[in-house]
């Protein structure tokens, strides 16, 4: 169930650092990062902090509260999708453009492809398929919040986003939503996996269903250790799959730990901790 989830999450960390490995120069990104300021400073991060939490908060909140509101949840669900979909469709025609990877064409080409590309991924949900492709479009999520926050913020982030998915889904609304989409699932058909009122929010796997934010937030991570050693080349490819299969242990642990005794539980805590070295290797590597 969950290596599978990897093996997604690391074809989306190879396609996103690539270009970090072209050999090239390149001035920044021309890309906005707006509302998010990109400094390193204390106050800058602070801001960051603020903002990303807030929106996830209020996400998480309008989830909530439209739960029992099927039609406008959906609506919801298909606007985030569409939205998210075109803009790292597009964050990655800039991206492999600007270092050289795309001609000028073929890159403006592209860029209106994006709007059926985000058609598409709306028709996917609409039909509840395609979870794979929800979870790619996460992990290219993670590694493009790594090529435009600032590493303090990504520090701050991975070092947060446990904290703030184990309380919210002991105490918090996580929790909450969870329950309601669990007593809400309709009856699994022939023993096989039961379907979710959540999904798109969640990706459904074998047995387990893991959120959209978990292949975000891996990805996140494997892309910040595989940018900040891309001086080492080719041999950062084994930190990434080391970083996998740190993260396949520290799944299992939520598995013993919270799943056995909840039936669900926060999915980055544990594989963030044990992350969490090779993390600050890859920071203090950069730093010194």
């Amino acid at each position: 169930m969950i290596s599978l989830a990897l093996a997604v999450v690391i074809a989306a960390v190879l396609l996103g650092v690539a270009p970090a490995f072209a050999g090239r120069s390149a001035e920044a990104l021309p890309v906005e990062a707006a509302p998010y300021v990109k400094a390193e400073d204390a106050g800058a991060t602070l801001h960051n902090l603020v903002v990303f939490f807030a929106l996830l908060v209020a996400a998480t909140v309008v989830i909530y509260l439209l739960f029992s509101k099927r039609r406008l949840l959906s609506l919801f669900l298909y606007f985030v999708w569409f939205i998210l979909s075109v803009g790292v469709f597009q964050f990655y025609v800039i991206l492999y453009y600007w270092y050289g990877f795309l001609d000028e064409g073929v890159a403006v080409k592209l860029m209106w492809t994006s709007l059926l590309f985000g058609l598409f991924v709306v028709f996917l949900v609409y039909k509840r398929r395609g979870d794979l492709l929800l979870g790619f479009l996460g992990g290219l999520a993670g590694a493009m919040f790594v090529w435009l926050l600032p590493d303090a913020t990504v520090l701050a982030l991975l070092a947060a986003l446990p904290v703030y998915d184990y309380l919210m889904v002991s105490r918090g609304l996580l929790g909450k939503i969870v329950k309601k989409s669990k007593e809400a699932a309709p009856p699994s058909e022939a023993g096989g996996r039961r379907d979710t009122p959540l999904f798109g929010f969640v990706v459904r796997l074998k047995t387990i269903s893991l959120g959209v934010g978990d292949f975000v937030v891996y990805s996140m991570a494997l892309s910040f250790v595989a940018m900040k050693l891309a001086r080492l080349g080719p041999a950062v490819l084994l930190l990434v799959g080391a970083g996998a299969l740190l993260i396949y242990l520290g799944f299992q642990l939520t598995v013993d730990v919270f799943l056995k005794r909840w039936g669900y539980g926060p999915a980055l805590p544990f594989p963030l901790l044990l992350l969490s070295p090779l993390i600050a290797a890859a920071w203090l590597a950069t730093a010194g």
